[in-house]
């Protein structure tokens, strides 16, 4: 992955970071579709929130922590955006 940098000693599992980014990345679409069905006026469910996750560090070699945070950040902030709009005018 371009994003990610390399840390000799320390720095997040590789195979842990790579799964929660998939997780992620997976909600996104889950709430890209209820936007979708939203704005054309379809019913539409909000998928439950994903929990925290708590990463795994690596001894040797991993994922640059900084970059692998960031890049998580990037990934919660737009989860936050497609929720807020599906939450806008439900009330």
């Amino acid at each position: 992955m371009d994003k990610f940098g390399f840390a000799m000693f320390g720095g997040y599992d590789k195979l842990e970071t790579l799964k929660y980014v998939d997780l992620l990345t997976s909600h996104i679409y889950q709430l890209e579709d209820a936007l979708g069905s939203k704005n054309r006026g379809e019913n539409y469910t909000i998928p439950d929130e994903v929990g925290p996750f708590d990463l795994k560090v690596s001894a040797l070699g991993g994922f640059d922590k900084g970059d692998v945070d960031a890049y998580i950040n990037e990934l919660t902030e737009k989860i936050r955006e497609l929720r807020r709009s599906l939450q806008a005018d439900e009330a």
